[in-house]
């Protein structure tokens, strides 16, 4: 009867440490989200008192953070999906070094830095694996098959946490734990996920993260699903060469990599150069990862330029390859909504909005290959649940079409963190 109490008190101090880390994913969520707010504003605040002089700026502060990688903190590499994807592969040595506790602060700081620079790159990535190293803490002592299951909630609450979307960091969870071949998770553990939500809106609001798109804006008929199918044929195949582009650039074992990897502080200072000059070019409209611009676009206060989307892809890849930590996630949002502008400027029917989270949706599912969680995150993230079906249509479209030419980037860049 002891024993059954004693064992019973374990079980119930492991789910309130469990459900307590959960809020402090969504805590440092929240310091996240106001690092970087703070980063981007100052900024906004220099480029056009620096002007031209971003073409020195920009490379500086890239050069000064693969200095910072490379000398202190190599934990921080990558964008974080990548390492959050992987999960249900790693060997517990691998999950040791890439989710290390001081990964948390150096990913903070150095994607701070980052966005201090004008590039394109994301938090959001780098919360999922914020949130997967924080529930690690928590797994060091489970068999690793109960380990990975508690860092894929981890990394789901993190995704929930980033984009204020607890719905999603659930779907995610699922997706994950169907690909480990473990499809059961817990009533505790999606609690968990909620949790690092609900902490977020809490102390940010209960906001959608790209606003509200109205809903007389969203009606759809015969005409839009056509649509629907078009643009995801269009981020399908955007998202096939821009994987190829990224590959050649920093997976594959080609001269530019071979070079790249050789001399990294020339590398991020070219990179950084040109990551000025596309900024300069599209009047500002790549700096940063797209939020301000995609939001405003929504809010139907932005008509994107059909050249949107390549300056976005250009300054993404190449703030990348400069070896900044940060990836593609939040990133491709932005690009989805110049995919959508770019087919509307040939078709110009209906509304703007329709077609940019028709875009959103499908670059997304494109590109992580994880459709459901991408319908759902682009619904919460827009407040658009009246455009279920198009978004649908949208995403899978994308997905096939991509899944037709191979391999995903993330799935290249797994294959790089089992290896």
């Amino acid at each position: 009867m002891k024993f059954r109490h004693y064992n019973r008190l374990i079980y119930y101090k492991f789910n309130l440490k469990f459900v307590l880390l959960a809020v402090v994913i969504g805590l440092i969520s929240v310091l996240f989200v106001k690092a970087v707010e703070l980063a981007y504003k100052i900024f906004l605040y220099l480029e056009p008192i620096l002007g031209w002089w971003l073409v020195v700026y920009v490379p500086s502060v890239m050069l000064l953070i693969v200095f910072l990688l490379r000398r202190f903190f190599p934990e921080a590499e990558g964008s974080g999906i990548p390492q959050a994807l992987a999960i249900s592969q790693l060997s517990e040595s691998k999950i040791n070094s890439l989710f290390a506790l001081r990964s948390i602060f150096s990913k903070i700081l150095l994607i701070f830095l980052g966005t201090l620079s004008g590039g394109t790159l994301g938090r959001e990535g780098a919360t999922v694996q914020i949130g997967a190293t924080v529930m690690n803490q928590l797994g060091r002592k489970l068999s690793l098959p109960r380990r990975r299951v508690m860092l894929i909630v981890g990394a789901a609450a993190g995704l929930a946490s980033a984009f204020n979307t607890p719905l999603g960091g659930i779907v995610f969870a699922f997706e994950e734990l169907i690909k480990s071949q473990r499809s059961h998770i817990g009533l505790l553990k999606i609690t968990a996920i909620a949790v690092s939500g609900v902490v977020t809106i809490y102390f940010l609001g209960n906001y959608s993260y790209f606003g509200r798109v109205e809903r007389d804006l969203l009606f759809f008929n015969d005409w839009i699903f056509l649509m629907a199918v078009t643009i995801g044929v269009t981020a399908g195949l955007i998202s096939v060469i821009f994987a190829k582009v990224v590959r050649w650039f920093l997976i594959d074992d080609t001269p530019l990599m071979r070079w790249r990897r050789n001399n990294p502080y020339k590398n991020a200072l070219y990179c950084g150069v040109l990551v000025a000059l596309i900024g300069i070019a599209s009047g500002g409209l790549s700096f940063g990862n797209g939020y301000h611009e995609s939001k405003l676009a929504l809010d139907g206060q932005l008509i994107l330029p059909p050249t949107y989307v390549l300056y976005k892809l250009l300054s993404a890849l190449f703030t990348t390859n400069a070896g900044i930590p940060g990836g593609y996630f939040a990133t491709s949002l932005a690009i989805g909504n110049g995919i959508g502008g770019l087919v509307h400027q040939f078709v110009a029917f209906d509304n703007p909005q329709q077609y940019y989270l028709l875009g959103m949706v499908a670059f997304l599912a494109a590109l992580t290959r994880a459709p459901a969680t991408a319908i759902v995150m682009v619904i919460q993230v827009s407040a658009s649940q009246i455009f279920t079906l198009p978004l649908i249509v949208a995403a899978l479209s994308a997905t096939l079409i991509a899944n037709l030419f191979g391999k995903g980037i993330y799935e290249y860049q797994i294959a790089r963190y089992l290896s």
